[in-house]
């Protein structure tokens, strides 16, 4: 079964939610969505956002379904005191997930047990970046950004930009995390390292990540709790909800 290879395994289901259009097949996955989701995805100003809040949420039901054997219709979610959402089904085996969405990309992360948080952005221009960094990033991260410049620096910024925001919904404690805090070093090897400083109650080796570039517009990256001895292979799978 396919959840017994998330002992060794994490997952990532992808899509592009803007190639899943028709009105048969939208109306099918508002049939997929509970009676909260539908009142949310309703509310956004925007077309294009509402188009992806569906299509997303759609897609963490399917992906869900994949490892058991449940309706995706069926799965119901709670949120902790900082509105991360866990699976509420009583019974069933410890799936974690965490979902993440952009334009043009939307991913899933599911683990077995473990913490897990993921993030993936559009690169595209922003205004000041550098600016950015001296507030969200630590002091040594913000120099280094200092020393780049055009598309390098953009392309820095974003992988450093989503390893905290994947760190920080993985520890699912919201925005009271201080990412000044943390400090990432992006090995040549792709290896990735994380530091705290002291006033964060954490320790680098409690975790996992990884960073990769999908197709030439987006950056995502993954940050998975790590047990002792157990390093877990991610797998990036398409899926149309």
């Amino acid at each position: 079964m396919l959840i017994d290879t998330l002992h060794q395994e994490a997952h990532v289901w992808s899509c592009i939610p803007e190639s899943v259009q028709g009105d048969t097949t939208l109306h099918r996955l508002k049939s997929l969505l509970s009676d909260e989701e539908l009142d949310q995805h309703r509310r956004f100003h925007f077309p294009a956002d509402s188009h992806r809040y569906l299509v997303s949420h759609a897609l963490v039901r399917r992906a869900l379904s994949s490892y058991i054997d449940i309706p995706p219709s069926d799965w119901h979610f709670s949120r902790n005191e900082h509105g991360r959402p866990e699976i509420a089904n009583p019974g069933l085996p410890p799936l974690r997930f965490n979902l993440t969405h952009t334009d043009g990309l939307a991913c899933c992360l599911v683990t077995l047990v473990d913490d897990c948080g993921i993030d993936a952005e559009k690169i595209r221009d922003r205004h000041n970046p550098v600016a950015i960094a001296a507030r969200m990033f630590s002091p040594a991260e913000h120099a280094g950004l200092l020393q780049l410049q055009g598309k390098e620096q953009l392309e820095d910024f974003f992988r450093r930009w989503t390893l905290r925001e994947a760190y920080v919904k993985a520890r699912g404690i919201g925005l009271s995390l201080p990412t000044r805090k943390l400090h990432f070093q992006i090995r040549n090897t792709g290896a990735i390292e994380v530091g705290f400083d002291d006033s964060i109650d954490d320790d680098g080796d409690n975790w996992m990540f990884q960073l990769w570039q999908s197709g030439p517009e987006h950056i995502v990256a993954t940050a998975i709790a790590r047990r002792p001895g157990l390093i877990k292979k991610l797998l990036v799978r398409p899926l149309q909800p």
